[in-house]
């Protein structure tokens, strides 16, 4: 299915659609409004940013590596690489999107036939001054797949777009941003019948992180378990999830404790919508942040919506706090200066990995930890 609109028509109007595309089609109301700086992604825009940058030094073992204009792959045995998408993103969706189809050079496609013993392990990655977009599909049926991406940005503007189609299959995803620059990421996943993923996202925001999954449950028996961590340290993230559920006995879980320090923001919108036709199902949508110090922002807006009377299950919650200063005067007691303290704890956030990643033991688990140490 081909979805590159965009690129089908003659140049003058690929930029006249590009003009009338918002980034949000919502009004900015308490519940939908939009803590993404657009304007910094209109003036790093891939009409004033070349679409064009080498590869940069990336030190992560990849069977999948996007670094700049350039691709590399060393697959396993069971993973087959075409080209092109699913068709789950489109360039009318939205302006970022619009600029990610506009200046993406080539789309691949992943088809995964066989249980991975190990993690695929997917990097996006960009170092220059340059709008560049990474486009890579992933489909799956009756396999156990474990995966971790890498979502870097250390300068430009970078759009990552991932498509996920899944059908009695069960997938890990470990998905990890660190970004110094700017950065759009969509996760796009349709789960069909029994289909199960169990999801972790840990991203540190950079000068401004758009970060965004949307999951559709459409089968029988499907089922999503999410877990989010953004870190607005001296950044902005603006994290989004979005759960569709359409199955019958489908369920989904959602669970995001952000932190914003050192004048940062850390943002969660999270929503949850069962439709009528997911009679029997679940859905849960719990929003956390953490403000650690004067000046930084930390904003919590779940929202659910049932369609139908025939639910064994559906909950929201939202909290915003302060740091516990109690856990601050116990630490300061120990002979700690107040910034010692709180970077001591923001520093020690990465052990909550641990418990989801004891599925993604060996190298994996290496990996993150060098990860985790540049992180933070």
């Amino acid at each position: 299915m081909r979805s590159i609109e965009l690129s089908d028509k003659p140049f003058d109007k690929r930029l006249e659609k590009l003009k009338k595309l918002e980034y949000q089609k919502y009004g900015d109301s308490p519940t939908i409004k939009s803590y993404t700086k657009w304007k910094l992604f209109e003036e790093n825009s891939p009409l004033k940013l070349p679409t064009e940058a080498k590869a940069g030094e990336v030190k992560i073992k990849a069977h999948v590596l996007l670094s700049g204009s350039e691709a590399s792959f060393n697959l396993p045995a069971g993973v087959e690489l075409t080209e092109g998408t699913l068709g789950l993103s489109s360039p009318e969706e939205s302006r970022i999107l619009g600029f990610h189809f506009y200046a993406l050079k080539k789309s691949y496609r992943l088809r995964i036939t066989e249980d991975l013993l190990e993690p695929l392990v997917i990097v996006s990655h960009l170092s220059e001054k340059a709008f560049i977009s990474h486009h890579i599909s992933i489909e799956a049926e009756g396999v156990k797949v474990p995966i971790i991406i890498y979502d870097l940005s250390e300068e430009g503007t970078k759009s990552l777009v991932v498509e996920l189609k899944a059908r009695n299959a069960d997938f890990e995803i470990l998905t990890v941003g660190r970004h110094s620059s700017l950065s759009h990421y969509l996760l796009r996943a349709s789960l069909g019948e029994k289909a199960r993923v169990n999801a972790f996202t840990l991203i540190k925001g950079g000068l401004m992180s758009h970060h965004r999954e949307d999951y559709s449950l459409e089968g029988r028996e499907s089922e999503l378990i999410l877990r989010g961590m953004p870190l607005g340290i001296s950044s902005a993230v603006d994290y989004l999830t979005n759960i569709l559920q359409y199955g019958e006995k489908s369920r989904s879980e959602t669970k995001v404790h952000g932190f914003s320090y050192q004048k940062g923001w850390a943002v969660h919108r999270g929503v949850a919508k069962v439709f009528e036709s997911a009679r029997d199902s679940s859905s849960r949508v719990i929003s956390h942040m953490t403000i650690m110090d004067e000046g930084s922002l930390g904003v919590s807006v779940p929202m659910l919506e049932v369609d139908t009377s025939e639910i064994e299950e559906a909950s929201h919650s939202a909290a915003v706090h302060q740091f516990d200063e109690d856990a601050l005067f116990y630490l300061r007691s120990r002979g700690l200066e107040r910034e010692e303290a709180l970077n001591l704890f923001i520093h020690g956030i990465g052990e909550a990995l641990s418990g989801h990643l004891e599925r993604l033991r060996g190298k994996a688990r290496s990996n993150i930890a060098e990860l985790i140490e540049g992180l933070l």
